[in-house]
Formats: structure tokens, sequence, C-alpha cells
């Protein structure tokens, strides 16, 4: 049996969010298109949820970009900043002196961060090659 909500709070709003998720993701399939959560906010009897709808072609379009600021880096990648794990989102060219997007992989909360920093991670804490004689 579903429970009746008659008050809407965090909890409520994670419980509903995989299933709002589920639902739109089958009916923009139709259509190619993905969805993304964004947030939620509530206050007591009402709640607003934000979705990003996209294009499979997005993160290639974000990849493109990326080269232009001269990421070496694409969307989807995973760093370390201050010990903690961030997924690169996308970019930002308003962001002058931010221009990357990423998610702190722990809790979801977004954060910016300059090019070079990340280009720097990861040109230091790129795997080692073997080398063999």
């Amino acid at each position: 049996m579903v429970k009746k909500i008659t008050n809407i709070g965090r909890q409520e709003c994670k419980e509903l969010e995989p299933e709002m998720i589920s639902a739109l993701q089958r009916t923009l399939n139709k259509y190619g298109l993905e969805v993304e959560y964004k947030k939620a906010g509530y206050a007591g009897a009402t709640a607003d949820f934000t979705f990003t709808i996209k294009t499979a072609e997005a993160d290639a379009q974000a990849n493109r970009d990326g080269e232009i600021l001269g990421a070496e880096f694409n969307v989807g990648d995973i760093f370390k900043s201050n010990g903690e794990e961030f997924e690169v989102t996308g970019f930002n060219f308003r962001r002058r002196k931010y221009p990357v997007s990423a998610t702190k992989v722990a809790n979801g909360k977004r954060y910016k961060f300059g090019v070079e920093q990340i280009n720097m991670w990861f040109k230091f804490n790129q795997p080692k090659e073997e080398v063999t004689a």
C-alpha cells in the first residue's frame, strides 16, 4: 500500500525523486532525450522539483566547449580536490575564472573549479606506465 503524503519535506522529496526520474525518462526515451535531476525545494504542502532535459549530443558538445577552454578532461571524469571526489558535469563560458561545473560524489552538491586546477590534478595522478626492457 502506498502511503499518503500530507506534508512535504526533505525525506518525501528523496522518496519521490527516483520515481519521478523514472517516469520522465520513460516518456523522454521516445524522443531520444535524457533527464537529469537538479534540485528540490519544499515548504510544507508544496514542493518544486528542477530537472534538466538534454539531447544525447549534450555531453559531446560540453566536451568540445571544454577543449576550447583548454580542458584536458571530459564531462563525467572524476577528480579529487581536498581529499573529496568530484565529477565534472559541464563547462560555462560566462564564468571566466571558474568555468568548470562539478558535483561532489559524496553528497551531490555542485561546485565550480578552474580548468588549470583540474588539468594539474589529472597530470599528476595519471597511472604510471610501466617500462619493460
